[in-house]
């Protein structure tokens, strides 16, 4: 009894006395509804047609099978696909290699084809111009072109107050040649500075002047040197009387 007097007390001065008293009908209240019996559920009258018709349908949807065996008539039926049909196992055709097309030229129509009818024969005329053809003149072949000696000369040589004669000289050969009773007065003995000068023995009777260079000097001049372009004149002395006898022109024109 203390326990619920103290618990009322408590509720009233915090003013929850209300709760209290609906908590406490509540739980009277439950049994009373709980021993009541809840009234039956009216169910929707259905149409007696359509109950066994869907009842039907879903017996046959259920006997049906999934997978069937084909018939004859599936099997007729064939699936039509686009393109030929093709073996899967059967090797690939090879491609035959395209034949190139020859170009062939139609032949030049005959600017003259101009035929005349004379007792049913057709015979080509050929167009007069009036101008006459002009002659065709042979072309003559180039002249070969000359070659000389490796390492010769071509000089000019002879008397100064006359024409000079042209040489071809070659090494160990002398000027002039043979024409005198003593023999070759200048001869050429070789090239030497890599081959732009030619090397001349002279004669001791000879005085020596020019563009050459006199070795071993000009006063005893044994041999002379000349390049190409360069001329040289040679006096031939008079050992017992001093007096000059003959004159010679010496033109070195090329070394070859």
């Amino acid at each position: 009894m203390n326990v619920l007097t103290t618990t009322w007390r408590q509720l009233v001065r915090r003013r929850l006395w209300p709760v209290a008293l609906l908590l406490i009908a509540a739980i009277a209240a439950v049994p009373v509804l709980l021993t009541r019996d809840a009234a039956p559920v009216p169910t929707p009258a259905l149409p007696e047609a359509s109950a066994p018709a869907e009842t039907a349908d879903a017996d046959d949807a259920l006997a049906e099978p999934v997978v069937a065996k084909a018939s004859a008539a599936d099997r007729g039926r064939r699936r039509r696909v686009l393109g030929a049909r093709k073996n899967p196992f059967e090797p690939a055709a090879v491609k035959k290699p395209k034949k190139k097309k020859k170009k062939t030229t139609a032949p030049a129509a005959d600017k003259a084809d101009t035929s005349t009818d004379t007792g049913g024969t057709n015979a080509p005329t050929s167009p007069s111009t009036g101008v006459p053809a002009a002659p065709v003149t042979p072309v003559a072949p180039a002249p070969p072109k000359k070659t000389y000696p490796k390492g010769s000369l071509r000089v000019r040589f002879g008397d100064p107050t006359a024409d000079l004669e042209k040489k071809l000289l070659r090494k160990l050969e002398g000027l002039p040649d043979g024409t005198t009773e003593t023999g070759p007065l200048v001869i050429f003995t070789g090239l030497t500075d890599h081959g732009k000068k030619a090397v001349f023995l002279v004669d001791a009777s000879l005085d020596v002047t020019g563009d050459g260079t006199c070795q071993p000097h000009r006063s005893s001049c044994e041999t002379i040197e000349l390049a190409a372009g360069e001329t040289e004149f040679f006096d031939v002395i008079d050992p017992d009387t001093g007096e000059v006898t003959a004159q010679y022109e010496l033109d070195l024109l090329k070394i070859n």
